[in-house]
């Protein structure tokens, strides 16, 4: 009798919840949480010090999309070959040294764009991409959840990092703050790193080509699914979804003063998100595994579109701009599973990181670049009403398109080998004769 799927994700949980504790630990402590949780509070340590415009701090953060666009692929191949342990340890290791020449150098505006290049470099390995190949191998029927619970952790370190960044700096100074980010990885992420990340046995592709060159088979095969229109398609509803989310969340604050509401209810916004945020992510994920994906995306972003919208409306009372504030948390939670999700179901395992790496890429951009343009929109119409419409519109697009993936790819040994996506996408039949 086969068991239920419930019965298999309980199982899976019981051999793999070592392995996905130190993926959360090494995703909480990786790059992801840093950007958006970190970099403001060293933006303002660094103004403080040197009196550099915050705006030219925070110009730092578009280094790391360029980095994704350049190197993520190439990351994502070298995971799929030799396995995300390594890949992971080894950028933890980056990371960590990295933020110790930020703490060293970045007494110059000029050298600390060239630290701040180096971490984003080195770093890369530890975004989701790296640890979303180990879990998809430990988990099959509990893959959305357990994507969920990992991803979680870069939340738990959004509500430490405040409080930590901020004692170490009235303490030690800015350098503080970023010897405390390079301890963080090093003396915490690390040990836990090399005692319990393990990838499942069998999943990890070795590319017998010499020099690590991909071989025309692997070539082939991923040349086919970025030709096909579902690759691109869901890059496009990722690189919306994004931009959508991403313009809004740094310019909340303005946006909820602009509203009227007090300092201190904006505060307590802003804070009921963050904990929605995490709870974003485990819904979502817990949801991945009971629906079709784009049918999970519908039923969290549409909704939050529709509270945003509240947004627009000068009439809107406090509770009502911070349930959708809320909402836009359980989006800003979500998006990062529903994204890995869906490139395993449709695209399979085998390259799944040089795949993700593409998309997360898409997605990459589109947080780096989208604060600034929001914010240029505010200053050219003197509100932030257009930026808003524009989220609406950009995540009610990314709903359509995804409902246009279409069904996954049938794949008994759950590769998503090319001819099972041939089968599913015509677009992909020209090319399958090119491929072995």
């Amino acid at each position: 009798m086969t068991n239920s799927p419930s019965r298999n994700g309980l199982h899976e949980f019981r051999r793999g919840w070592l392995p996905l504790l130190a993926c959360g630990v090494g995703l909480g402590l990786g790059l992801s949480p840093i950007q958006p949780y970190a970099s403001g509070i060293m933006a303002s340590a660094l103004h403080d010090a040197y009196g550099w415009p915050r705006a030219e701090i925070l110009a730092s953060l578009m280094v790391t999309p360029v980095a994704l666009v350049l190197l993520s692929r190439r990351i994502g191949r070298l995971i799929d070959r030799i396995g995300p342990r390594k890949v992971a340890i080894g950028s933890t290791i980056g990371l960590g040294l990295a933020q110790l020449v930020l703490a060293a150098a970045a007494s110059h505006l000029v050298t600390f764009f060239i630290a701040y290049a180096l971490l984003a470099a080195v770093s890369i390995g530890t975004l989701p991409m790296t640890y979303a190949k180990l879990i998809n191998g430990w988990f099959h029927d509990a893959r959305g959840l357990a994507l969920g619970l990992a991803l979680a952790f870069t939340g738990l370190s959004g509500a430490i990092f405040p409080f930590l960044l901020t004692n170490m700096i009235t303490r030690f100074g800015w350098r503080g703050g970023y010897v405390t980010l390079a301890v963080l990885p090093l003396c915490i992420a690390l040990p836990v790193l090399l005692a319990w990340l393990r990838e499942a046995p069998g999943t990890v592709n070795q590319d017998p080509v010499p020099g690590g060159k991909p071989s025309e088979s692997h070539s082939a095969e991923v040349k086919a699914v970025l030709a096909g229109y579902r690759f691109r398609a869901l890059a496009v509803a990722s690189f919306a979804l994004s931009f959508g989310v991403s313009g809004l969340l740094p310019n909340l604050y303005p946006i909820l003063l602009e509203h009227g509401m007090p300092a201190a209810a904006v505060a307590g916004a802003l804070a009921a998100m963050a904990i929605s945020v995490t709870i974003g992510r485990i819904l979502s994920g817990w949801l991945l595994d009971l629906m079709w994906a784009p049918f999970v995306a519908a039923l969290l972003i549409l909704p939050a579109a529709a509270a945003i919208a509240l947004l627009l409306a000068p009439a809107a009372t406090g509770w009502m701009i911070t349930a959708a504030v809320v909402m836009l948390g359980l989006i800003a939670g979500a998006e990062f599973d529903l994204v890995a999700f869906m490139t395993a179901g449709y695209f399979g395992k085998q390259h799944f990181s040089e795949l993700y790496s593409i998309q997360y890429a898409a997605f990459g951009v589109a947080a780096g670049f989208a604060p600034a343009i929001y914010g240029a929109i505010r200053d050219h119409d003197g509100n932030f009403a257009p930026a808003i419409a524009l989220s609406v519109a950009l995540l009610a697009l990314s709903v359509v398109i995804y409902f246009t993936l279409g069904r996954y790819p049938d794949a008994e040994d759950e590769r998503g080998d090319l001819h099972a996506l041939v089968a599913a996408d015509p677009t992909l039949a020209a090319i399958e004769g090119n491929v072995p």
